[in-house]
């Protein structure tokens, strides 16, 4: 199969989509496909003209322009999109959308144009933005055009089903790893730098929509009821409030049991990953939480909040915990703490139990949503 993706943001940027975009790219490739990216981002800082090259067994087409602040964004996209698809037509486009995503959103028009078969995700959680989308709709339709709507996870979708019609096409495509590569040796307590205590770890962006805040306050607070040396945290990242973070930590006296290594790599996380116990992920609007699901495949319990696109993957006292709160994921600390029983099952679980999103399944869900998209436009033909 021909296989196109379109995608505002790709590699080397290293978010969420850029990082699943490539995975999935070089999966297919590796699976006998035809694989091509288009993306407006440069290959490298000031990057710009239309170029392309070669990586993994994909095409990669760069349409880049110099934009103050070096966002990828491209004021002719569309027409060097609809150029480059003229030029080979695939089977299939796959675009990829966050919230502000102007290539793939006006890129879409020109695919149902030319009579492509086409799939779209929706990457990230809309919020506020839905209301654009809303009235987007009520001007142009898009939502009857003949196009499989996608999303990685059911709270992704929820905005986009409250606009499509009753009969529109919806899968959910969540994103993919590879489980086994995060399979890593467990590194029991005793033998630990930071001792016996319960190692909580998360791997995020010290954004204010990540909570790394309030996560502190909730490991404050369990510390709080807990014996001295009961839990030591690890949070690796960077961003804007990693200096807010340091000053809650030094405030509080925690510096003892609270680490800021920075933003790590995958084989540090792993090795990160090797003596801890407990993922947390405290984010509210988390699309799919990709690194909880490689911590997971690590053999770590999982803590989330219930409105969490993450907690839709686990069960709660199985392979991790949900909670309503932040005082409820203070609790949770205590409990895992101090209930060694629940700790040890959930992680022997994780060990055992391989989650749901390795790649052969996710191929399996993708090339289900390609067939549909195919036939749906056959049909409005």
């Amino acid at each position: 199969m021909h296989i196109t993706h379109i995608s505002d943001t790709y590699l080397p940027l290293m978010g969420g989509i850029e990082t699943q975009v490539a995975g999935l790219a070089r999966q297919q490739a590796a699976a006998g496909h035809k694989v091509q990216i288009i993306t407006t981002t440069p290959a490298g800082p000031g990057g710009h003209g239309l170029n392309t090259e070669h990586d993994d067994g994909v095409t990669v087409h760069r349409i880049a322009a110099r934009i103050p602040g070096g966002y990828p964004i491209h004021p002719r996209s569309t027409r060097h999109v609809s150029r480059l698809l003229a030029a080979s037509p695939p089977d299939v486009v796959h675009l990829h959308m966050g919230v502000l995503a102007p290539t793939s959103q006006f890129a879409l028009r020109a695919v149902v144009r030319q009579g492509l078969s086409a799939v779209l995700t929706v990457h990230s959680v809309w919020g506020a933005a839905e209301r654009w989308f809303r009235w987007s709709d009520a001007v142009v339709r898009w939502s009857r055009w003949p196009v499989v709507w996608s999303a990685v996870s059911e709270l992704t979708a929820t905005p986009l089903r409250r606009i499509l019609s009753p009969g529109a096409t919806l899968a959910i495509l969540h994103n993919g790893l590879d489980l086994q590569a995060w399979a890593v040796p467990r590194t029991e307590r005793a033998q630990r730098p930071e001792g016996n205590a319960i190692h909580l770890v998360a791997a995020t962006r010290f954004a204010p929509r990540k909570r790394v805040l309030p996560m502190l306050a909730a490991i404050r607070q369990a510390a709080q009821a807990l014996p001295a040396g009961s839990l030591f945290a690890t949070i690796a990242g960077d961003g804007p409030q990693l200096a807010s973070a340091r000053r809650f930590v030094a405030d509080h006296g925690l510096e003892d049991m609270v680490s800021f290594p920075g933003r790590l790599s995958a084989t540090d996380l792993k090795r990160l990953y090797a003596r801890a116990d407990v993922f947390v992920a405290p984010a509210i609007e988390e699309s799919f939480g990709i690194a909880a699901l490689e911590a997971q495949a690590a053999g770590l319990a999982v803590i989330t909040r219930q409105e969490s696109g993450i907690a839709e993957r686990l069960t709660d006292g199985v392979n991790g915990l949900i909670v309503a709160d932040d005082d409820a994921m203070a609790r949770a600390f205590i409990r895992l703490a101090t209930d060694d029983g629940t700790l040890d099952a959930i992680i022997a679980h994780n060990r055992e139990v391989p989650a749901t999103c390795d790649w052969a399944t996710v191929l399996k869900e993708v090339d289900a949503a390609y067939t549909q998209a195919i036939d749906l436009r056959s049909s409005a033909r």
